[in-house]
């Protein structure tokens, strides 16, 4: 999704408040910010961000800060905006949509310019916080409830989980894989993926066995997959968080149905994560398969790569959405710059005009604020891809899927182009 980002589990309430409403600073995360000098420069624009420090999702954090950080880091390095510098700071939701509105509110004591986040398990809490509070968000994860999006302060440059669910469903046809049983969790992200899953799989000629609704956290998952695999299904969709994945696949394994491709979420994409080394160690090699929004390509990639470099080093792991962060942030500073104005309500609306077409391509911040300086429309070629955003503030991708070696380290086995989902979306609406 990017997808993207999904399932959590809930905390105890009386911790999730807690931890829900905490600011995390930056120092806790092992980033820092550039600040203005004081009385030399204009005040410093704030960037909100809030993204699940704890809990079991707290992976997604590491995504979204260093995301965020090289965005942050890249427009500074080329002068700021308007002559004022960025600068960030945090909210942790814990991934739980009861903690996202205290998380948020703390937030907003700093008055952020724009927000980046929450991921798609908290949007919905608080997407009605936006107009209100004036502040434009960069929401990250692949929701299908967002898909028509009329709220005119969100905006996502990920492609939704809908596109996701029909990739995952060309795959397996692709592989020949025409009979499957469903594995999706009770959460409402997850359950965002079977309508367009079960649709396009069915168009393309599959037939799904058996749909089942997983409830998180159970101590056994023996009564339900052997209920899911009497069929003998070729394949299997999932979806889920680590801490059931461990539980369910452990009893998959013990019934002997880790013998066949199962096909998840970005969730199950991570090298030597926690899905990997729950999966069957002899099979995790040919049958554990992950769909992510595919690896971007181009000079605004590359132009990411290296900014990340700087930020964080060569070497460093390039996170999942880290390049759906920085696009955010190096979208809403041309957005600004074009318009002239920090205020959100004058600003919001060139947001698109700087993203989309018509206009001169351009990749990296330097590039495009010097074509705006001559007064030459743009169109800003981002990392995450082309970052177009339709009427409803959505950007579209091909996707990529992910095999283990057994090591648990990943590699492509396979990619879905748009143009590949645009024919599957066409004989949807021949059925």
């Amino acid at each position: 999704m990017i997808r993207n980002p999904k399932r959590w589990g809930r905390l105890g309430r009386t911790k999730a408040t807690m931890v829900g409403a905490m600011l995390v600073s930056v120092a806790s995360v092992g980033l820092t910010t550039t600040a203005a000098s004081a009385g030399t420069k204009p005040a410093p624009l704030v960037v909100g961000a809030m993204f699940p420090f704890t809990g079991a999702k707290a992976i997604l954090s590491t995504w979204g800060t260093h995301g965020v950080a090289t965005g942050v880091y890249a427009v500074n390095a080329a002068g700021g905006v308007l002559g004022h510098q960025l600068t960030y700071t945090y909210a942790d939701d814990a991934a739980d949509p009861a903690d996202a509105l205290p998380a948020f509110r703390q937030l907003m004591l700093h008055h952020p310019t724009f927000m980046v986040g929450p991921f798609s398990p908290t949007i919905e809490s608080v997407i009605n916080q936006f107009v209100p509070n004036n502040v434009v968000d960069f929401m990250v994860g692949g929701l299908t409830t967002l898909d028509n999006n009329t709220n005119p302060y969100v905006f996502r440059t990920s492609s939704s989980d809908s596109n996701e669910a029909i990739a995952m469903a060309y795959y397996a046809i692709s592989k020949g894989w025409k009979t499957a049983v469903m594995l999706f969790d009770n959460s409402a992200n997850s359950q965002g993926f079977v309508p367009p899953l079960m649709a396009a799989y069915k168009a393309l000629g599959g037939t799904i066995q058996a749909n089942e609704v997983i409830n998180p956290g159970a101590s056994s998952y023996t009564s339900t997959l052997t209920s899911a695999f009497q069929n003998n299904p070729q394949v299997v969709f999932d979806s889920m968080d680590s801490a059931t994945a461990a539980t369910l696949f452990h009893d998959a394994q013990q019934l002997g149905y880790q013998n066949r491709p199962w096909i998840g979420d970005d969730l199950q994409s991570s090298a030597k994560g926690p899905y990997a080394a729950a999966f069957n160690p002899s099979t995790v090699s040919t049958d554990l398969i992950a769909a992510l929004p595919a690896t971007p390509s181009g000079a605004g990639y590359t132009t990411f790569l290296k900014e990340y470099g700087l930020r964080f080093g060569k070497k460093a792991t390039v996170w999942p959405t880290a390049f759906n962060e920085y696009d955010s942030i190096v979208i809403a500073s041309l957005a600004m710059t074009l318009a002239n104005s920090t205020n959100p309500k004058v600003w919001v609306k060139d947001v698109t005009k700087v993203s989309n077409p018509p206009g001169t391509m351009c990749s990296s911040y330097p590039q495009c604020l010097a074509l705006l300086k001559k007064h030459v429309k743009i169109n800003y070629e981002g990392a995450a891809g082309n970052d177009n955003f339709n009427q409803f503030h959505n950007v579209f991708s091909g996707f990529q899927f992910l095999g283990f070696d057994s090591s648990l380290n990943t590699h492509q086995v396979a990619f879905v182009t748009p143009a590949e989902l645009a024919s599957v979306v066409a004989k949807e609406a021949k059925k």
